[in-house]
């Protein structure tokens, strides 16, 4: 118990530094004014940035031109969730299929 204290006071002690208050960002609109245009034409807009959250969250709206979702890729130090508005993505998690 003696080396766990020392180490949960640390920890309790650390702060992160985030802004206190709310935000807004309209829908189709970046919060930093620059959307991000990749992938063959989608458009991405920050709704949230990393800068807001000390790295642990970002988040955007997407127009996604080509059919059927994002490329197959991996975020190895982050997760990743969507939510679908309008069509159809297929988003494959380890050997499952989710459409």
């Amino acid at each position: 118990m003696a080396f766990v204290s020392p180490l949960g006071s640390i920890a309790s002690s650390y702060k992160k530094f985030r802004e206190k208050t709310g935000f807004k960002t309209d829908a189709s609109a970046d919060c930093f004014q620059k959307p991000i245009s990749l992938f063959d034409g989608d458009t991405f807009y920050t709704k949230v940035s990393t800068r807001d959250t000390d790295g642990d969250l970002y988040i955007y709206e997407s127009s996604c031109v080509k059919k059927g979702g994002p490329n197959l890729h991996v975020h190895p130090d982050q997760d990743e969730w969507w939510y679908i508005l309008e069509g159809e993505f297929v988003i494959k998690v380890g050997d499952k299929i989710h459409r």
